[in-house]
């Protein structure tokens, strides 16, 4: 993973990529992040050759982003991309193999709860299984993803689900409002 100093040195090339002048101040207030760790972090920067430093007064000092800074911040990014993308097939890999050790026994009408990053994952591999996504629930979010609905579990009987797979915790009130016939699987990390 990404240690912070790093996502913060990618943040700050991240915003002087588009050329305009910024100060130290304005940077803080845009990255919410305090002026000192911003101002040690464009000392780096500009020691690197990443940044430069415009202006005599301190106070007033501007800072752009150099070619160079342009280039690191790429690389920054391809290492930030490469190292989550490893994290993401790692962690689908552990939602498939907690997904393949159910005995679906030809009962494949599936309910997802918890509208999560991982629910996106679990929807994935919930197609490639060729199991049928009869509905997403969650009782906070109420939006429309990969063309569902989201429904409350008081709404939950109308889909008749063989599973419901939790990837956020339920709470034991909610769990009365489930089908007995409903098996509840945690394939939560």
């Amino acid at each position: 993973m990404a240690n912070q100093e790093e996502i913060t040195q990618y943040n700050i090339l991240q915003s002087l990529e588009n050329g305009e002048q910024t100060s130290q101040r304005q940077l803080s207030s845009q990255l919410g992040i305090n002026v000192a760790s911003i101002n040690f972090a464009l000392k780096k920067l500009t020691k690197r050759g990443l940044v430069k430093m415009l202006g005599a007064n301190p106070r007033r000092m501007q800072y752009i982003l150099t070619p160079k800074g342009i280039a690191e911040k790429t690389q920054i990014a391809y290492k930030f991309f490469d190292r989550n993308f490893h994290f993401y097939k790692a962690v689908r890999k552990d939602v498939e193999d907690k997904i393949s050790s159910i005995s679906f026994d030809d009962k494949k009408r599936i309910a997802i709860y918890g509208v999560t990053d991982l629910m996106e994952i679990a929807y994935l591999v919930i197609q490639d299984k060729e199991l049928d996504l009869v509905a997403i629930v969650d009782d906070e979010t109420k939006i429309r993803i990969f063309g569902y609905h989201v429904i409350g579990t008081e709404e939950i009987n109308n889909y008749s689900p063989d599973f419901l797979m939790l990837t956020k915790e339920l709470d034991a009130g909610k769990i009365k409002q489930i089908p007995i016939s409903t098996k509840i699987v945690d394939i939560r990390l």
